[in-house]
C-alpha cells in the first residue's frame, strides 16, 4: 500500500511547476523529490524530452546525479552532438586566484578593467560545476548514443547549421544554397540529433536599474552564452531556415523535438509577415490580399505554429507606422484564421500592447485597436484589470515594499487621460495606480533624505511617475475619500497641494481658482495626442466639474473632523499634511455654504 501511495505522490509531483514549496511541507514529499525517476518524469513533463537534459544540467549538482541522467535516458531524453559540444565548452571552472593575481600585478588600467569584467562573467556558467561522474556519464552516453567515430566534439553544430542554411547570404540567395546543403542538414538533424538549446525566458519587467542592466547585458549577447540558453541571434537563424524550407520542422519532430514550434513561434510568424510586407518594398512589390496572407500563415499553422494574441499584437506593433496601409488587411486576415470577431481580436491585442515595457512613443496602435472594439471602455477596464491597475498595498505594507512603480507605462495613462477625460471611470482607475506609486516614492525619500531618486528605481521611471501625477492633477482628476489614508503619509507639498487647493474647494463648494495648475519640473516628453471629434465628445462628457452630493460632503466632513481632532493617531499624519488640513479646516467651518448641526454637520 505504501508503494502505491509513493507512486501516486510521484505522479502528482510531476505536475507541480515549482515543487520546492511542496518538498518543504513534510519528509514524505522530500523523500519523493529525491527519487531519480520522479525527477526525470518531472523534467520531461515540464520541459519535454528535447530540453530535459539541458535543464537538468542548469539546475546543477544539487539536482542532477548519475542516476537522474540514467533515468532521463531510459525515458528517451534526447542527447545531441551539439549538447556534448556545449557541455565541453562550459565544463570546469577558471582559476579565480590566478585571475586575482593578474589583477593585482597588472599596471595597465585597460587590462585591469577587462579582466575584472571577465571575472564577473565567471559566476557559475551553465555546466561549469557539474560533478565529474555526471559529466563523464553524459559524455560517455553521448558517444554511445550517437555511435559516431567522428563525433567532432570540438565543433559547433549551431554554427554549422548557420552556414549550411545559408545564414550569411541575403534572403534572395539563401534558398538555393540551403537546398544544395539539404542532405547535410538532414544528416545533422536526423543522425547528429541537432536541436538548438531553449530560448532564454523573458524577465518580468520592472522599472529598476537592475532590470535595465539585465536587458543591456542581453543586448550584447556572448556566444556561447554563460547561462546556456540559446541567444535570439541563433534562434533567428533557425527561424529563417524554417521560412525558407518549412519541412525542416518535420525533420525535427521525427527525432522527438516537438518543441520546435513553440521555441521559435514568434520569430517564424513575424518573419513570415515581414516577407509578405517587406520594410523596404521593392519597386515591383504588390500588396498581398487577405487570401495570400491567410494561405501563407496557414502553411505554418499546419506545421504546428500558432497565431497567438502575442503574435498578432507584435505584428500590429511591428507595422505601427503602416497601419493606415495594411492594418485592416492584417486584422481581416487574423479574423479569417482565428474565426473571431475583429472586436475580440482588437481587445486581445489591446491587452498585449499595454504591457509595461511598451513605451507608447506614438498612440497610433492604441487608436487603431480601440477604434475597432465594440465597447471601448469595457475593453479598457478589462485590460487594466489584467495588469492589476489599482491599489496594491495598504498604508503599512506600502512602506515595506521594495518597489512600487506603475503597472503600465505612464504614456498609456496619459493617452487615457487625454482621450476619456478626468472623470471617466477608467481614468480614475489609472490614477489609483499613479497615486500609490507617487506616495511610495515620497516614503522612500523620507527614509533616505540624501537620495534624489529611490534606490533601485530608474531616474526615467521617477520622472514618469512624478510628471504623470501632476498631469492628472492639472486636468482636474477628482480625489476619492480612500486616498486620504495615503495622502496623510506624504511630506512633499507637490503631492498634497492638488488635493487641498483643487479638490477640497470643489467638495465643500469653497472659492477656488479655476485656472490653477502646477508646474511640472520633471524631464519627460509625452507623445502628441491628436484631438478628434470622438475624443472631444468624451472629454466634454467627462471633464465637467461634478458637484459633490450632500451625503458625500457629509462623509468628507466627518473624515476631516476625525483627522483634525486626532481621532486618528498623529504618527500616521505628516506635518505638511496637517498644516494644509488645518488651513482648509478653517475655511470649511467658516464657510456659509455649510450648515453644521450638533452631530458635526
Amino acid at each position: 500500500m505504501q508503494s502505491l501511495f509513493n507512486e501516486i505522490r510521484g505522479e502528482i509531483f510531476k505536475f507541480i511547476d515549482t515543487p520546492i514549496s511542496l518538498i518543504l511541507t513534510d519528509r514524505k514529499w522530500y523523500s519523493i523529490s529525491q527519487d531519480p525517476h520522479v525527477r526525470a518524469e518531472w523534467l520531461i513533463y515540464k520541459y519535454g524530452r528535447s530540453h530535459a537534459l539541458f535543464h537538468a544540467v542548469r539546475l546543477g549538482n544539487d539536482f542532477l546525479t548519475v542516476d537522474v541522467v540514467q533515468a532521463l535516458l531510459a525515458r528517451n531524453a534526447l542527447i545531441s552532438r551539439y549538447f556534448v559540444q556545449r557541455l565541453l565548452m562550459h565544463f570546469g571552472s577558471y582559476d579565480e586566484k590566478l585571475i586575482e593575481l593578474k589583477i593585482q600585478h597588472n599596471v595597465n588600467q585597460i587590462d585591469y578593467e577587462r579582466i575584472r569584467a571577465f571575472q564577473k562573467k565567471l559566476r557559475c556558467p551553465w555546466a561549469s560545476n557539474l560533478p565529474l561522474p555526471v559529466f563523464t556519464k553524459l559524455i560517455t552516453e553521448g558517444y554511445n548514443t550517437l555511435s559516431d567515430q567522428d563525433l567532432v566534439i570540438k565543433g559547433n553544430d549551431m554554427e554549422l547549421f548557420h552556414f549550411l542554411s545559408a545564414g550569411p547570404l541575403v534572403i534572395n540567395d539563401a534558398p538555393q544554397k540551403l537546398l544544395q546543403n539539404l542532405n547535410r542538414i538532414e544528416d545533422l538533424i536526423l543522425k547528429k540529433k541537432f536541436v538548438p538549446f531553449p530560448p532564454r525566458p523573458k524577465p518580468i519587467y520592472e522599472d529598476t536599474i537592475e532590470y535595465i542592466q539585465s536587458m543591456q547585458a542581453r543586448a550584447h549577447e556572448d556566444y556561447p552564452p554563460k547561462d546556456g540558453y540559446e541567444n535570439s541571434r541563433q534562434l533567428n537563424v533557425v527561424a529563417r531556415a524554417i521560412l525558407i524550407h518549412p519541412d525542416l520542422v518535420n525533420l525535427w519532430k521525427k527525432i522527438g523535438y516537438h518543441e520546435i514550434c513553440s521555441d521559435v513561434n514568434e520569430l517564424v510568424m513575424q518573419g513570415a509577415l515581414l516577407t509578405l510586407f517587406p520594410p523596404t518594398p521593392p519597386t515591383n512589390w504588390i500588396i498581398p490580399d487577405v487570401n495570400s496572407v491567410v494561405n501563407r500563415l496557414r502553411q505554418l499553422l499546419d506545421l504546428g505554429f500558432q497565431l497567438t494574441g502575442i503574435v498578432m499584437e507584435e505584428a500590429f506593433h511591428l507595422f505601427e507606422h503602416r497601419l493606415n496601409e495594411i492594418g485592416d488587411l492584417l486584422l481581416s486576415s487574423f479574423r479569417e484564421i482565428r474565426r473571431e470577431s475583429k472586436s475580440t481580436i482588437a481587445s486581445s491585442c489591446l491587452i498585449q500592447t499595454m504591457k509595461p515595457e511598451r513605451n507608447h512613443r506614438k498612440f497610433d496602435l492604441l487608436e487603431f485597436l480601440i477604434n475597432r472594439v465594440d465597447q471601448p471602455e469595457v475593453a479598457l477596464e478589462s485590460a487594466l484589470d489584467h495588469y492589476n491597475v489599482t491599489f496594491k498595498f495598504d498604508v503599512n505594507s506600502l512602506r515595506l515594499s521594495r518597489m512600487r512603480s506603475l503597472s503600465v507605462h505612464s504614456n498609456f495613462y496619459y493617452w487615457v487621460l487625454k482621450k476619456y477625460g478626468s472623470n471617466s471611470r477608467i481614468t480614475q482607475q489609472c490614477f489609483d495606480d499613479i497615486l500609490e506609486s507617487r506616495i511610495w516614492i515620497d516614503l522612500k525619500l523620507q527614509e533616505n533624505p540624501g537620495l534624489d531618486v529611490p534606490e533601485h528605481l530608474t531616474s526615467q521611471a521617477f520622472n514618469a511617475i512624478c510628471s504623470i501625477y501632476l498631469e492628472f492633477c492639472n486636468d482636474g482628476i477628482p480625489f476619492k475619500a480612500n486616498y486620504l489614508s495615503y495622502l496623510k503619509l506624504a511630506e512633499n507639498e507637490e503631492i498634497i497641494r492638488p488635493f487641498f487647493e483643487m479638490n477640497v474647494p470643489i467638495i465643500f463648494d469653497l472659492e477656488r481658482n479655476p485656472k490653477l495648475s502646477f508646474d511640472i519640473i520633471y524631464e519627460y516628453n509625452r507623445p502628441e495626442f491628436k484631438i478628434t471629434k470622438i475624443t472631444q465628445k468624451h472629454r466634454r462628457k467627462n471633464n465637467k466639474v461634478i458637484k459633490v452630493n450632500k451625503n458625500e460632503v457629509k462623509e468628507w466632513f466627518k473624515i476631516f473632523k476625525n483627522i483634525y481632532y486626532d481621532h486618528v493617531p498623529v504618527s500616521n499624519t505628516s506635518e505638511v499634511f496637517r498644516r494644509y488640513l488645518e488651513e482648509s479646516w478653517e475655511r470649511i467651518i467658516s464657510s456659509q455654504n455649510l450648515e453644521i448641526n450638533d452631530e458635526g454637520y
